[in-house]
């Protein structure tokens, strides 16, 4: 049998989640099924595959924890927290000056990506023109 390394009790719930990695670019929906100071329970789908590091977002507790896969079984994931932090608290991984700089490049991407789109449009109208009228 295995041995509880737990050191706060933990508490059992039924809290909508959210697995997010790859800098933010990644969200998978999870239920927090046990949650504690240090770690945590929760279900994801099979589907899916969870990096062993990620930021666990539970909404309904306005909290982020940084966590770690220590043990899996089908779609349980068991969870270490990084350390401890206040209810509510996050914990920044970038400088906000990072953030800015990669949000500007979004920007940039996005709109480079709305040139291509109208172009795009313009050449299925003009496609479907041209069959409409032969």
């Amino acid at each position: 049998m295995q041995s509880e390394h737990r050191t706060s009790p933990r508490v059992r719930s039924f809290l909508r989640g959210e697995i997010i990695h790859s800098n933010g670019s990644s969200k998978t929906e999870c239920v927090v099924r046990d949650l504690s100071e240090g770690g945590a329970r929760v279900e994801a789908p099979a589907t899916v595959t969870v990096p062993e590091f990620f930021e666990l977002h539970i909404p309904l507790r306005n909290a982020v924890y940084r966590a770690q896969i220590v043990w899996q079984h089908g779609q349980e994931l068991g969870l270490q927290f990084a350390k401890p932090e206040a209810k509510g608290a996050r914990i920044p991984d970038e400088k906000s000056s990072d953030v800015k700089l990669r949000m500007l490049e979004l920007e940039n991407e996005v709109s480079k990506l709305r040139v291509q789109l109208a172009e795009m449009r313009r050449l299925v109208e003009h496609v479907v023109g041209d069959r409409m009228t032969g």
